[in-house]
Parts: C-alpha cells; sequence; structure tokens
C-alpha cells in the first residue's frame, strides 16, 4: 500500500476544515483534491480525490491518521482502486498540503522518489 509518514501529530478537524481543494497537472494525469471528512470515529481524516489520465477517472480515497506519535497518510482499503503513478503523485500532493497545514518531515515512505521530489516536501535526514 503506498503510504507516507510525517512526523508529528496534526488537529484532525481544523485540517478538514482548511485542506485545500486543489487541482494539480502532471503529465497527461490531472489530480484533484475534492473533499475531506472526519472519520465517523473521528480517528482519522478521509480525503476524496479524482485522478484522471488517458480520460479514464480514477476515485482514490486518503486516510490521514495518527501512527506512533507521527502522521500516515495512505490509500484507504476499503476503496478500490489502482494504485498507479497519478494516483501516488496525488498522496505526495496530499502530504505536501498537510506540511503547510504543521506537519513535519516524512520519515517513511515507499513512494518512488521521482514521484515527489519536484513538490518541496520536507524530509527526515537518515540517521
Amino acid at each position: 500500500m503506498p503510504h507516507l509518514v510525517l512526523v508529528g501529530g496534526i488537529d484532525l478537524e481544523g485540517a478538514a476544515n482548511r485542506l485545500p481543494r486543489t487541482i494539480h497537472r502532471v503529465g497527461r494525469a490531472v489530480l484533484k483534491t475534492e473533499d475531506c471528512w472526519l472519520r465517523t470515529d473521528r480517528e482519522a481524516l478521509l480525503v476524496e480525490g479524482v485522478v484522471v489520465e488517458f480520460s479514464r477517472p480514477l476515485h482514490p480515497v486518503a486516510v490521514v491518521a495518527p501512527h506512533h506519535d507521527d502522521t500516515v497518510v495512505r490509500l484507504w482499503s476499503r476503496v478500490s482502486v489502482e494504485r498507479t503513478r497519478p494516483v501516488q503523485r496525488w498522496l505526495c500532493v496530499l502530504a505536501a498540503e498537510l506540511q503547510h497545514l504543521g506537519l513535519g518531515p516524512v520519515k517513511v515512505t515507499n513512494i518512488p522518489t521521482e514521484l515527489w521530489s519536484d513538490l518541496g516536501l520536507a524530509v527526515q535526514p537518515t540517521p
């Protein structure tokens, strides 16, 4: 499962209100953050996206949740979506927007560097 772990925690309700609804173009793909809301247990933020490549829309949903004193950004496993490079790029864009809202650098990710290196994501130095 593609994911990024960002250092620190975030006020999920505040993030739900302040997360920008953005549209980005990368290559032949269009990435859009449509909406977000708190999960019913209020323990996570769900972020709805649309990723269009080759006129084919995908509808990923990301989960932003606490993870061992940090915050994880990953695809929600309850929504079946192809894990294409543009979908992974959308997760990285979302992580960059969350950094602007106060989260720390990327601690761990399994997403290839070329998908996020130009986004200005802060990355925690390797010890």
